[in-house]
């Protein structure tokens, strides 16, 4: 593992973690990335992908973290040249992940809402933009527009063959007609 000595990194319980891992501990010298090619070289890569998702889903750049998170969840999961014929997630647990779950970044997302939180006349589910999977248990994270936050549930419907952004931008404007 290489660092920049950023102190975060550089004491003595964290070196003797490493150790017992087997992981060798590289320090690169202050102010100089170019000696953490590796690591600059996934931040590139990291952050063209960032760029290509938001793009692609027509998400604004303030959902950049959720992107992130959402490319690196996956680069984890795929075969890379260093690791080959192992994934990343594979070498760090042991276990083969699956990739079952993976669903299209800024897909229109239908979150059910529960029997008790609703009447019967009221809507089954929210509307809302898949913008990545639950940090802590098995999930999507999706972002609810005219709540303006991000949630996590495993009770969501994803229609992949619909953009969401481009979908909740013709059902608002479909909805401002005075239809009575």
């Amino acid at each position: 593992m290489r660092s920049d000595n950023g102190l975060e990194f550089c004491h003595k319980e964290f070196e003797n973690f490493l150790t017992k891992l087997g992981i060798k501990m590289e320090r690169t010298s202050l102010y100089t990335p170019e000696q953490n090619g590796i690591a600059e070289k996934f931040n590139r890569t990291a952050m063209d992908g960032v760029r290509a998702m938001l793009h692609d889903s027509g998400l604004q750049p303030k959902f950049w973290a959720e992107a992130l998170l959402t490319f690196v969840h996956a680069k984890n999961r795929c075969e890379h040249k260093l690791t080959s014929p192992l994934t990343p997630i594979e070498i760090w647990s042991g276990f083969k992940p699956s990739v079952r779950h993976f669903r299209i970044f800024g897909s229109l997302a239908y979150v059910h809402i529960p029997k008790i939180k609703r009447n019967k006349l009221q809507p089954r589910a929210k509307l809302g933009i898949l913008v990545g999977y639950s940090l802590r248990t098995k999930g999507y994270r999706v972002f609810l527009l005219n709540e303006n936050k991000v949630i996590e549930t495993i009770h969501v419907y994803i229609d992949e063959s619909k953009n969401g952004v481009r979908s909740l931008v013709k059902i608002n404007n479909t909805s401002m007609l005075n239809l009575t």
